[in-house]
């Protein structure tokens, strides 16, 4: 493999790892406007509890909270979603989507309102198909996350 080939495999790799930070940046905003997002901890443990089977994705910030607490019930959450075949994303711990909701009205085009607690969110699956943002995501998910691809790549929402 030649260097120049290695710098476009590289540069490909960030253009898609933008790519997916709009589209799941899209994905939440329309579960907020359909009501499909669950944010806090405390809420997300409540929905896996009662209806795991409805959750399509937790988008979790990447491990190293100076919480403990905090850490802790991020993995007890991370884990029940394997155990219950739940897709996982983790973006950056800068994670938070309120200002990059709202510092980009380019990609969303319309004021929405998040959540205060955004350091756990479950978005469940729509009543009716998949959007095509949900279901590029989904894609992205069965493509890079499932592979084996290690370490899994950490989501940088567009802000």
């Amino acid at each position: 493999m030649t260097f120049t080939h290695l710098e476009d495999v590289v540069m490909a790799k960030e253009t898609k790892d933008e790519a997916c930070g709009k589209i799941l940046l899209q994905c939440l905003s329309e579960a907020i406007e359909g009501e499909r997002l669950t944010s806090g901890v405390v809420e997300c443990a409540k929905l896996l509890n009662c209806y795991p089977e409805n959750v399509m994705l937790c988008v979790l910030p990447e491990a190293g909270s100076e919480n403990i607490s905090v850490h802790i019930q991020h993995t007890l959450i991370e884990a029940f979603c394997w155990e219950n075949d739940i897709r996982i994303l983790k973006v950056k711990t800068s994670f938070n989507s309120k200002s990059a909701v709202d510092n980009s009205p380019s990609i969303l085009c319309r004021p929405i309102s998040i959540p205060n607690d955004t350091s756990c969110m479950l978005i469940e699956y729509p009543k009716g198909p998949l959007s095509s943002a949900d279901d590029k995501l989904a894609d992205f998910y069965d493509a890079m996350i499932s592979g084996d691809i290690y370490p899994k790549p950490v989501i940088e929402l567009p802000i």
